[in-house]
């Protein structure tokens, strides 16, 4: 039987190395859902093979990777994806679509073959874009994905509320995170008031208040990833004297020395749908600071397994931080229970056993 992997609109392997997922991809799901179902076949974005990434015989033999001959535009791959493909397609008893914006293909494929699928709803993508046309197509295309699809992977409890008031069955399954390789070091936490973020340099990240909050908690910040904003958040620093070190991008087995190498995780966001970071952190059993939204709020408890500010006062965050560094029980007891946590609730391959149950099951039906 075979199974269809549809990633997020324009994105494919390259895409997820490029930010450090490359093991998360290919050891975390491809290698599971092909033991799963004996075959694999991942439609990508982009122009790629797999041998790119693996050169493990077992993958490679039983994973087919679907790209275009050449790069093109993400909204033509999207629709001329199932005719370019079409035997492959016809082969898949159902489809996996890992976000909801890659339903496009998923929706095509429904049409003219009948292939049923199962998506993530990770994110309430139709309020991320600003007002405009941009906007109402990401809203149109949310909505048609929840109503077709056979199930739906809501990582949320919000967020399951929200699909189905349009999907004929919802299922949560949180992100998970991978404890054999995040986990705490060895070595006792170093206390250097060293502060940590990682993920994309973006302005929705509202990364400028962690860096004026560096500045007044007399710390020192590691920045984790690459965007758009590193120029900005450089000529930040250096105006306000704040020890901004930036790191790049960094693949995900060398993540966990990263997190042991810190003090304190932050992650400023004002919105959040289920962020594998701060499982990662967690996990690393790292105490945590993380504005109060609804994603974040999934997962800590304020002062319990983290602690919560508002993401539009610096000041605020400031103080979360100082606390941190003035009071090592404190961080100690935050960073034991968050891992306690995640190990209860957030074990990747648990997780994706179960998802692969839930879509064995459509492919059935």
């Amino acid at each position: 039987m075979a199974v269809g992997l549809l990633p997020a609109l324009g994105s494919g392997i390259r895409a997820l190395a490029e930010t450090g997922q490359r093991s998360r991809i290919l050891d975390g799901y491809m290698r599971p859902y092909a033991d799963a179902f004996g075959e694999v076949c991942y439609f990508s974005y982009l122009a790629e093979s797999l041998d790119e990434f693996t050169s493990e015989p077992a993958l490679l033999e039983r994973v087919r990777v679907l790209a275009p001959g050449r790069p093109m535009s993400r909204g033509r791959r999207a629709v001329t994806m199932v005719g370019a493909h079409a035997t492959e397609f016809r082969r898949c008893r159902v489809l996996r679509v890992f976000q909801i914006t890659g339903v496009i293909p998923a929706l095509r494929a429904k049409r003219r073959f009948g292939i049923p699928y199962v998506t993530t709803y990770g994110f309430w993508y139709g309020q991320l874009s600003q007002p405009g046309p941009k906007r109402v197509l990401k809203a149109v295309v949310e909505r048609l994905g929840l109503r077709h699809a056979a199930a739906v992977i809501a990582t949320t409890e919000e967020l399951r509320a929200r699909a189905a008031r349009l999907a004929p069955r919802v299922e949560i399954i949180p992100n998970g995170v991978d404890l054999r390789l995040f986990r705490p070091g060895d070595a006792e936490r170093a206390r250097g008031r060293r502060i940590l973020y990682v993920g994309r340099l973006s302005p929705e990240k509202n990364l400028q208040i962690v860096v004026e909050a560096t500045a007044s908690a007399g710390a020192t910040l590691w920045l984790a990833g690459s965007g758009p904003l590193r120029a900005d958040l450089d000529a930040q620093a250096k105006a306000q004297s704040a020890p901004v070190e930036f790191l790049g991008v960094v693949e995900q087995a060398k993540l966990p020395a990263v997190y042991g190498s810190s003090d304190v995780f932050v992650l400023a966001s004002f919105t959040e749908g289920h962020p594998k970071v701060l499982l990662e952190a967690m996990a690393c059993g790292l105490p945590c600071v993380a504005s109060n939204c609804a994603g974040n709020r999934a997962l800590i408890t304020d002062g319990e397994t983290g602690l919560l500010f508002d993401p539009h006062r610096p000041e605020e965050l400031a103080a979360r931080l100082r606390r941190i560094f003035d009071d090592p029980a404190l961080a100690a007891r935050l960073g034991e229970a968050a891992r306690k946590m995640i190990v209860e609730r957030y074990d990747l391959s648990a997780l994706v056993a179960r998802e692969i149950a839930l879509v064995r099951a459509v492919a059935g039906r």
